[in-house]
């Protein structure tokens, strides 16, 4: 349920890869909009404005389109809020379009869609979610410099503006920030730990961040915490594949070494879904004149368990930076990573994707997440924004009503 995969890995699931290079509609930044006077849920809400990454901006599967974007958690909790929020609504079937098939890399619109037919027209003079797939903390006030990751949808989305200079113009009364996950996200889909912010880059990054949005003289906000992305189905441990194996549930000539059995393990690994299944067992499927192997010991893209805790201690410490902020302010805060655990823990985040049958295509992951195994479905959507709902009321004496009450 986080960030982005940086293209690495499996082809299909290159989240932001072949987008169409130019001819883009950027939303104005002229002109009034007419806004409700008194939203149903406060006046506190009358402008409501959404700062992220993927997950905000309703990614998922692969692709964003007009109907993933409006299926976001902030968009439910605007509604809840009884607010007008305008979207960067891309038109179908998306831009790119999203998964249909894990495993084939199958899209919505099928092999000729194009990479991406542009923003729904007219676009809103101002955007109340300003979230950009693929964004770390440093983008948030950045759109150039050594740190600054930006891609064609931070151009497509934001018009040459960053986060903060979009959400101040939209005047917002009221704000929410989930960045994060983006700095640590890459670690853990390619096994390689360099790259992480580190946590006191973080801090000031993120303190810099809001410093700049305090600008805007928003009534209220709420901080969402970056999830432990171990979490995520699209990572399943070594021992899964061990046993998979042991079933003939592979090709016959991909190979699972012993140091991936349970019993060979001092502590778990964990093995990204595009590496597996879109390099080693696609190449086994492809090629069957050749042989590939996965090795939990020697494989790099696999996360070992001193991987495993630098990325929770890293989240862990981004967390305890984003708390402090929303006490300082007296703004809410939501913890994503208790949810999680409690899901993993119930057996509704998998350990290991579905391979046979119809959920192997309709829910690989499970019901909760989408067909790239990091980011969100809709069910768990309804989640977050009832745990971010929940805060609000709590910190702020507010009675909105989760969504679908």
């Amino acid at each position: 349920m986080v960030g982005h995969d940086d293209g690495r890995s499996f082809a299909p699931l290159r989240l932001l890869a072949a987008l169409l290079l130019g001819g883009f509609v950027l939303a104005g930044c002229e002109g009034e909009e007419v806004r409700p006077l008194e939203p149903e849920g406060g006046e506190m809400f009358t402008s409501y404005v959404a700062l992220g990454n993927s997950i905000t901006a309703g990614f998922q599967s692969g692709g964003i389109n007009d109907s993933t974007q409006q299926a976001s958690y902030a968009a439910m909790v605007a509604d809840a809020m009884g607010t007008e929020f305008d979207l960067p609504l891309m038109a179908p079937p998306g831009c790119p379009p999203p998964l249909v098939n894990a495993y084939t890399g199958e899209v919505v619109g099928g092999e000729d869609a194009p990479a991406c037919l542009g923003r729904v027209t007219p676009p809103p003079t101002s955007l109340n979610n300003v979230a950009v797939p693929g964004a770390a903390i440093y983008d948030a006030l950045h759109i150039t410099g050594e740190a600054a990751s930006p891609n064609e949808l931070t151009t497509f989305i934001l018009g040459g503006r960053t986060q903060v200079e979009a959400a101040r113009q939209a005047d917002p009364t009221f704000v929410s920030v989930a960045l994060g996950s983006n700095d640590v996200l890459d670690a853990a889909l390619t096994g390689r730990t360099g790259g992480i912010t580190p946590p006191s880059t973080f801090t000031e990054r993120y303190g810099a961040t809001l410093d700049s949005l305090d600008l805007a003289d928003a009534e209220g906000g709420v901080l969402i915490g970056v999830p432990d992305v171990t979490l995520i189905p699209h990572l399943s441990p070594g021992g899964a594949y061990w046993q998979a194996y042991q079933q003939d549930a592979f090709p016959p000539n991909f190979f699972v070494d012993g140091s991936c059995a349970p019993d060979q393990q001092p502590a778990p690994t964990l093995v990204p879904f595009g590496y597996a299944f879109g390099e080693l067992i696609a190449t086994a499927a492809a090629r069957p004149d050749t042989t590939t192997e996965l090795d939990c010991s020697a494989d790099l893209e696999v996360l070992v368990p001193t991987e495993i805790q630098t990325i929770r201690q890293t989240v862990a410490s981004y967390n305890a930076a984003i708390q402090e902020e929303a006490s300082s302010r007296d703004w809410a805060y939501v913890s994503l990573t208790p949810t999680l655990e409690s899901l993993r823990a119930e057996g509704r985040i998998p350990l290991f994707p579905n391979t046979s049958g119809p959920e192997a295509v309709s829910q690989p992951f499970g019901e909760l997440f989408s067909k790239d195994g990091i980011h969100p479905a809709r069910p768990l959507h309804r989640m977050l924004a009832e745990l971010v709902i929940e805060a609000i009321n709590e910190q702020y004496d507010t009675s909105l009503s989760p969504p679908g009450s």
